[in-house]
């Protein structure tokens, strides 16, 4: 898909766009693959991206759209959840280009339905609270709390995700509503789970909508998974910060 031609085009849509993020798609016409630019209409272009309707209409027109492309001016080379959640919806392949480090990814909803990135799980690093922590950086919004007690620290301190919750719930620069398991769920809301029955909570994750969660389970890869019954069934209680009440 990504042959030299198409990639060019992409570089040069993103200095033109730059800071901003471009965006465009990739349509494919009777004879080959081309790129046809679209404009970003996002409200904050420099951080997310949004294709103009009628742009996306034009395209249809000259051919079938085949993927959606965007670019990131930042260092950050990896998909968003969002982005991932699009390519789902829309059926579509994403591609990425991070000008930085000039570097391009993609995105195959058929062949990468539940992995994010290839994060392995590392407490203190890449575990279920620190996805929630770096979930929320990207809103704006700073969460206190870490783990320092290693692999076993569910042995050493079983209440430890209470007091990670505790400790932002109880700072007044950070409203936090904690809410009992059978809350209806709203984007963005942290849910804590109790696998075990009175074990208390161990493990967390964020509800992105559409009944599906972002979260890293023990010993596998950072994922999108759906929030099915047995999952369901586990909800020990529910944080939403007040900003998406």
């Amino acid at each position: 898909m990504l042959n030299n031609l198409i990639k060019e085009s992409i570089k040069r849509h993103s200095l033109e766009e730059s800071p901003k993020e471009c965006c465009g798609v990739l349509v494919k016409t009777k004879n080959n693959l081309v790129a046809f630019p679209c404009h970003n209409v996002s409200e904050k272009p420099e951080k997310h991206f949004s294709i103009k309707p009628t742009d996306y209409l034009k395209a249809s027109s000259v051919g079938e759209v085949e993927a959606v492309y965007h670019s990131h001016n930042s260092s950050n080379d990896k998909f968003s959840p969002n982005d991932i959640l699009n390519s789902k919806s829309h059926d579509l392949p994403f591609v990425l280009y991070c000008s930085p480090k000039d570097s391009f990814s993609t995105f195959d909803p058929k062949k990468s339905k539940t992995f994010w990135y290839d994060k392995v799980f590392k407490i203190g690093e890449t575990d279920c609270y620190t996805v929630v922590k770096e979930y929320y950086k990207d809103l704006g919004i700073k969460l206190e709390g870490e783990n320092n007690l290693g692999n076993d620290w569910y042995r050493k301190n079983p209440e430890l995700i209470q007091q990670l919750f505790d400790l932002n719930k109880n700072n007044p620069d950070l409203p936090i509503i904690e809410l009992p398991a059978t809350s209806n769920l709203r984007k963005h809301d942290v849910i804590v789970f109790q696998f075990i029955k009175g074990t208390g909570p161990n493990h967390v994750a964020i509800y992105l909508g559409n009944g599906e969660i972002l979260h890293h389970p023990r010993n596998k890869f950072l994922c999108i998974q759906e929030l099915n019954k047995t999952l369901r069934k586990t909800i020990f209680k529910i944080y939403r910060h007040e900003q998406f009440s």
